[in-house]
């Protein structure tokens, strides 16, 4: 049974997607306007609109959603498993069917119920891995040549190996409100009349909430 396509410069599901040279499981599905760039191989996953994966990434089975907007720079590899540490051997042959010894697979502790999962609006920079069953919050920067094993707070930026909090990108009410506002959300008809405020939070939030503050409600 065929398990992947290699997609060489053609459009997938959506005429606005635009795949270069990579290779896709079965089950993979794109939002509108997703990028795919050249060596990049990705097993499973729902990957939500406008997000672009550079090249050379790899995305994992244990991967079941990256949001809308992310980006992902190259040589990006999320959701990697991990080996049973307990066993006698780290190798699959004594877990995985393919080789011959098991007839039947099986999950170690490690291994099993592990969900990777990328919020919207994420940064992950070139060289960086994702640990399997890790969480990216909305708005997170993950620094280049990071090895991320825990979960990420929405807007922290974390760096290094493995990855630490370096700092939160905004001040408490501001991330409050972004998260509120769920503005990957929007109508993107309503979200082009305020996407020139995007470099000002505040003056972009109070544009799509109608100019009011929530913080100046009584």
């Amino acid at each position: 049974m065929l398990q992947f396509l290699w997609i060489t410069f053609v459009r997938v599901l959506n005429p606005t997607c635009k795949i270069r040279a990579a290779s896709l499981g079965r089950s993979v599905i794109f939002g509108k306007g997703v990028t795919v760039e050249s060596g990049s191989h990705i097993i499973a996953a729902r990957i939500d609109e406008y997000t672009y994966i550079n090249k050379n990434c790899q995305i994992d089975r244990s991967v079941v959603s990256i949001g809308r907007f992310c980006s992902i720079a190259y040589n990006v590899k999320i959701g990697l498993g991990n080996h049973p540490t307990g066993w006698v051997s780290t190798h699959p042959f004594a877990y995985e069917k393919k080789y011959g010894f098991v007839k039947t697979g099986r999950a170690f502790e490690e291994q099993a119920l592990k969900s990777t999962i990328i919020g919207n609006d994420v940064w992950i920079g070139a060289n960086s891995t994702i640990l399997a069953g890790v969480t990216i919050g909305h708005g997170a920067i993950v620094g280049a040549h990071s090895l991320v094993t825990c979960d990420v707070e929405p807007y922290s930026i974390v760096v290094g190996t493995p990855a630490r909090h370096l700092r939160y990108r905004f001040e408490a009410h501001t991330i409050d409100r972004l998260l509120k506002s769920a503005w990957w959300n929007m109508d993107y008809s309503k979200l082009k009349k305020s996407v020139s405020l995007m470099d000002n939070p505040d003056n972009f939030l109070d544009s799509i909430s109608g100019g009011q503050n929530p913080a100046d409600k009584s």
